[in-house]
């Protein structure tokens, strides 16, 4: 107790000067207008600065959540987009497959998928596509794009799946003159990616600069008509008894992005009855 009052007496005048010092400021608050905006100016300042502060520790506190809650939205949106654009492909495809599909309703079906890798620099190409068998991709199926055709599907997982494209030797793929229905055989030489030649066209069929190469339809992988390219120029073969024709390729291999993938309904029926003859 003695301490208590020793304690009380040595701060006694400090409290009774603050005691007294919040007296002179009530009455000079209370009473002058000015005095009291200043002061309740003041004490908004400070408490918003105190809020701001309060604010910003909260906020460091919940970030990695708002973090998370923004990267699902953003996966959520990527989704969303990614469907946009695959069912854009297949609205706006100007290839030949379209009409077919028209045409001939159920024979054939185009499976979008994206290009998620593709090469064009080496002997031997491929690409790799974002989708496989879970989407109804099988390998053996044709592959196009709005300007033409691309390739065939070699290998399949359940979500992506390998092609082989028109860049790839010794693969050939059966293809026509438009305008003549003059068959031949569509093979890379291996230099120039915009070009490939079309070889066993008969040196009699008239030929000409810019005439038109679609596919024969003379398989299950791609239907006839499709966009092959156009004839650059033309030579006779060694033997002299086939043109050579420099087809300029319709599809550009170095920018490919979206391509479909050909669904022929009849395609294993086709196969099955071509095997039967074969081993006859």
């Amino acid at each position: 107790m003695q301490n208590f009052i020793r304690f009380f007496t040595k701060i006694g005048s400090f409290l009774l000067f603050a005691l007294l010092e919040g007296v002179a400021l009530y009455l000079l608050f209370s009473s002058n207008s000015y005095q009291q905006s200043v002061f309740f100016t003041s004490a908004n300042k400070v408490a918003g600065v105190l809020y701001a502060v309060e604010e910003a520790v909260g906020g460091f506190f919940y970030l990695k959540e708002d973090n998370e809650a923004l990267l699902r939205e953003n996966n959520t949106l990527h989704r969303q987009l990614e469907r946009m654009e695959n069912e854009l492909a297949r609205l706006t495809d100007t290839t030949r497959i379209a009409l077919l599909r028209n045409e001939q309703p159920g024979e054939f079906d185009l499976i979008p998928a994206k290009v998620i890798h593709n090469s064009v620099t080496k002997l031997r190409n491929s690409i790799t596509l974002k989708g496989g068998k879970q989407q109804g991709i099988e390998a053996g199926m044709g592959v196009a794009n709005a300007d033409g055709i691309v390739g065939v599907v070699s290998h399949v997982s359940d979500n992506f799946a390998v092609v082989i494209p028109l860049l790839c030797p010794p693969n050939r793929f059966s293809c026509k003159l438009k305008n003549s229905n003059t068959t031949g055989s569509l093979i890379w030489d291996g230099e120039d990616r915009r070009f490939a030649l079309m070889e066993e066209v008969p040196p009699y069929v008239p030929v000409s600069k810019g005439d038109t190469v679609v596919t024969s339809g003379y398989s299950s992988i791609f239907p006839e008509g499709l966009m092959v390219g156009t004839v650059e120029e033309y030579d006779v073969g060694e033997d002299a008894n086939y043109l050579i024709l420099k087809v300029r390729l319709a599809v550009r291999f170095d920018a490919l992005s979206t391509v479909r993938v050909i669904r022929f309904t009849g395609r294993k029926e086709y196969n099955q009855l071509k095997e039967e003859a074969e081993e006859e």
